[in-house]
């Protein structure tokens, strides 16, 4: 800056315009050492005073975060859930096509095999009636599977009232 006034009386107008250029004062309203319109901070005052659209500002800017956050993790969790379901599903899946080869192949030469010391109807029932337990097995763990599977995004629901706990403490405060 200039010591001397120029023609036009620059030197005020540059001081003009360092006043206009803090109208808060101090350091903007934040910090330990914060001052609003130029009154200091008194050992009084337990925290500074924010100006209010700094506060809704970052309320809503935090408020978006959170909600962009949360939709994210329910992607996430409900992506895993159906990942569960979805091998329980192929656990069906492989039981049915398990029974229908080793129903045609092994149930032929179980038959054969077996009809060498009893009639062949009872070799034949006998080799369809393990097929049938082992098919059942399977379906029963690809059930369980499914049924195991999380049905809610049980995280999401956590960090949802996590957050809903800690809004309340903010807005008490």
């Amino acid at each position: 800056m200039e010591s001397a006034t120029g023609p036009n009386g620059s030197r005020a107008r540059e001081e003009a315009i360092e006043t206009v250029s803090d109208p808060i004062g101090g350091n903007g309203g934040v910090g330990q050492n914060a001052s609003n319109g130029g009154a200091s901070a008194t050992a009084t005052s337990p925290r500074p005073k924010r100006p209010l659209g700094a506060v809704i500002t970052s309320a809503i800017d935090g408020t978006r975060t959170l909600v962009r956050k949360q939709v994210e993790l329910a992607k996430i969790e409900m992506t895993e859930a159906v990942a569960v379901r979805a091998k329980g599903a192929g656990m069906f899946a492989g039981a049915g096509v398990m029974a229908l080869f080793a129903l045609g192949f092994v149930a032929a030469a179980g038959s054969v095999a077996l009809a060498l010391v009893l009639p062949a109807w009872a070799a034949n029932l006998i080799v369809a009636a393990v097929f049938v337990a082992i098919a059942s097995v399977l379906a029963l763990i690809g059930r369980n599977a499914i049924r195991n599977a999380p049905t809610t995004p049980e995280q999401t629901q956590e960090t949802l009232k996590e957050d809903a706990r800690w809004a309340r403490q903010q807005i008490a405060k």
